[in-house]
């Protein structure tokens, strides 16, 4: 299964086996930034599941900010570490995830309401769980077993899985979008 993940995410991620963790002496199936970026996504899609928060202009500007990090962090014009590696990748995630997610459909109005009536408490937590996932992730792929390892790859999965999802969501409304708009009849 490991080896069908790494030639799968060898579509996408360099691999470089100097920037990859192999926590438990299992090699993770993708490099640390991408480990960060698709564990980032993977926790991000679960907040925005639990309290779907409101696309604020705040909101919004700080994860711009997160994924307008990555450039500084991918393009190495800051100096590097594993750390700082999957840290850019996890901000890029949980960005990534913020505005993929923008399109789809809000809960219902109950939901809302409570996200309204105490606005800050998602946004409390979501930063609580960005810390963590920023603390959590290096220390388990740099100190971890085998369990750690296996739980960065489903982790990793789920996020790739989840970031496949929102864009193919976000295709599928824009072609109908734009099949709505070229078969209107004209006004």
């Amino acid at each position: 299964m490991l080896e069908l993940l790494h030639h799968a995410f060898g579509w996408v991620c360099g691999q470089n086996l100097a920037h990859t963790w192999a926590p438990g002496g299992v090699a993770l199936p993708v490099c640390q930034r991408c480990t960060g970026v698709y564990v980032g996504a993977c926790v991000s899609a679960l907040l925005h599941l639990a309290w779907r928060p409101a696309p604020r202009p705040r909101w919004l500007w700080l994860n711009g900010a997160f994924l307008l990090f990555i450039l500084p962090s991918g393009f190495y014009w800051i100096p590097q570490n594993p750390e700082l590696r999957c840290a850019s990748g996890i901000l890029f995630g949980f960005g990534l995830v913020t505005f993929l997610e923008l399109p789809l459909p809000r809960k219902s109005k109950m939901v809302l309401a409570a996200v309204a009536a105490n606005p800050r408490f998602p946004s409390r937590a979501i930063a609580a769980s960005l810390l963590a996932t920023l603390a959590l992730t290096p220390l388990l792929a740099e100190y971890g077993n085998r369990l750690a390892a296996g739980i960065l790859t489903a982790a990793g999965g789920a996020g790739a899985l989840t970031l496949v999802g929102l864009v193919a969501f976000n295709l599928f409304s824009a072609g109908r979008w734009l099949g709505r708009r070229r078969f209107a009849p004209p006004a």
